[in-house]
């Protein structure tokens, strides 16, 4: 019998949910799955992503066809009929609508979308689910008579990825995830030559991981009634602006030299130091040191991407010092961005930003998600005297890296205390 939309995205979630159960249940008593537990947990993941694989196809169908191949039966199958549908959804309707407090069209059906991907979640305001972030255009939004339309505004999450320094770097990146969730991770594998007539080896190795739970970051940004016009420029101007004010945000907190109450707790702080310690400035013998600590711990540049964090001054230092033998050894290559074959980046969010601090190592060992979409509140009470209102996006993300175990960690810093 055919299923509908709704059917094969409840058997998802129902797959997801018994996966869920079995992981907190082990989890609480501090232990790996049992074999009949771990055989339940690899026959639900497959149900889950034979789901997925059936609502995607299903869902590219349905936009494909003049009419709907399955009857529209749930809110979230009104959502999408038309990429087109998508691409006219814009983010100052969203702000218009949490001023005014009335939702109709497509703002009130992603709404409800949003909704429907998280429903743990609380949401104040207008809910942007992960779907629109994630893909976007302003080509056919209106634009104002003396204005040039844009041709593509670009997606939200891609740009978060912009100007995040870490995902540049090689951090692994995930959105629109909907709850806590785990990564595996294996180390200490010990592999050996044996004789034919060997017994065998004793298995070795060990399986942990890490949890990437949300974390609630609040933006908040002044609103004119004329930014609230609904026009490209204004959306695509909204739209950079509160990435970058989230991905730095979400930066400080995870290259900072101490942790922030309630964000996600710092990888720069759990890095190892650089051993033996920089003396008076960060130089290239402390990078060289950094480097052999790292492919010292079998972390290999070949199934990594190991990649230099700099802070300004650290990168000034550098360059003062950084003479003919630099260049010419090719030690420095200051076109490509790179320092011994390493790229190298640069954020005033790296450690302490009075001083020097450095950060190097195997950048896919970290980890960063986003949690479902956005949450738009207006406030239109605090600056009225101004005549403005303030927009309030509530987003989740969370971040860390792998391996941070003392002396085996993924990541070493060089700093001047």
């Amino acid at each position: 019998m055919k299923k509908t939309l709704k059917q094969l995205k409840d058997e998802r979630q129902a797959a997801l949910s018994v996966m869920q159960n079995l992981i907190e249940n082990a989890e609480s008593e501090d232990r790996n799955l049992n074999l009949d537990e771990q055989a339940t947990f690899d026959e639900n993941e497959k149900t889950a992503d034979d789901m997925t694989q059936r609502v995607s196809r299903l869902e590219r169908s349905m936009q494909l066809s003049k009419t709907p191949v399955v009857p529209v039966t749930f809110e979230t199958q009104n959502v999408g009929k038309t990429d087109k549908d998508l691409k006219r959804f814009s983010f100052t309707a969203a702000a218009t609508a949490a001023y005014n407090g009335q939702m109709d069209g497509l703002v009130r059906e992603l709404h409800q979308e949003a909704r429907n991907e998280n429903k743990s979640r609380l949401f104040r305001g207008v809910g942007i689910p992960s779907i629109v972030l994630e893909s976007r255009s302003a080509s056919d939004l209106p634009a104002a008579a003396s204005e040039v339309r844009p041709t593509d505004v670009g997606s939200f999450i891609d740009q978060l990825q912009a100007n995040s320094v870490l995902v540049q770097a090689g951090a692994n990146f995930y959105s629109g995830i909907s709850a806590d969730r785990k990564f595996p991770i294996i180390a200490d594998i010990d592999s050996a030559y044996l004789a034919e007539n060997n017994t065998g080896q004793d298995a070795d190795g060990s399986l942990t991981n890490i949890t990437l739970s949300p974390k609630k970051l609040i933006s908040v940004v002044s609103m004119s009634a004329e930014m609230m016009t609904q026009n490209a420029s204004a959306e695509a101007a909204l739209q950079r602006n509160m990435a970058r004010s989230i991905s730095a945000t979400w930066e400080k907190a995870l290259l900072g030299a101490s942790d922030i109450t309630n964000a996600p707790a710092s990888i720069y702080a759990t890095a190892d130091a650089v051993s033996p310690a920089v003396s008076t400035d960060v130089d290239t013998a402390d990078l060289i040191n950094m480097e052999s600590m790292i492919l010292s711990r079998n972390y290999n540049p070949a199934s990594g991407r190991f990649s230099y964090l700099f802070n300004p001054a650290v990168i000034a230092q550098l360059k003062s010092e950084a003479g003919l033998d630099y260049t010419n050894g090719a030690f420095i290559d200051w076109a490509n961005k790179q320092i011994n074959g390493y790229n190298y980046y640069v954020s005033s969010n790296v450690g302490t930003a009075s001083t020097q601090a450095a950060m190097f190592g195997d950048m896919s060992d970290v980890h960063l998600a986003t949690f479902g979409g956005l949450d738009i509140i207006s406030d239109r009470y605090t600056d009225a005297h101004k005549g403005i209102s303030r927009l309030v996006v509530v987003s989740l993300n969370d971040g860390k890296a792998a391996h941070v175990t003392a002396n085996s960690t993924s990541l070493v810093k060089a700093e001047i205390a």
